[in-house]
């Protein structure tokens, strides 16, 4: 593993300047992909820190985010996670969020 194949490409991207609940979410986001032991686990982590950038920042940051994620992950030397990351970057595709069904607790109505 000599690290990601194109680095340049995002390295370009990133702007270490972000928005701080930007950067908090990269931060989070990246080590939750970084600790993922499968691909699916990467994906699930990335899904959702995809959707909290959206939801926090909108659609206008997504691929600032993305690309601050990869560097997250290259700079750190998780090259198996930042080539992760860096396929859905090049193939445009995004990572979708699976939703567990909770069980939830049934309620006593008596007082």
């Amino acid at each position: 593993m000599g690290g990601s194949r194109n680095r340049s490409h995002a390295s370009r991207a990133f702007n270490p300047q972000l928005h701080s609940m930007h950067a908090m979410l990269v931060s989070r986001t990246a080590s939750h992909v970084a600790g993922a032991f499968t691909s699916h686990g990467r994906d699930q982590s990335l899904a959702e820190g995809i959707a909290d950038v959206i939801a926090h920042c909108g659609h206008a940051g997504l691929g600032l985010f993305l690309a601050a994620v990869w560097h997250w992950l290259d700079e750190r030397r998780y090259f198996d996670a930042a080539d992760a990351v860096q396929h859905h970057i090049e193939s445009g595709t995004m990572p979708t969020l699976k939703i567990e069904p909770r069980i939830a607790q049934r309620r006593d109505a008596r007082v």
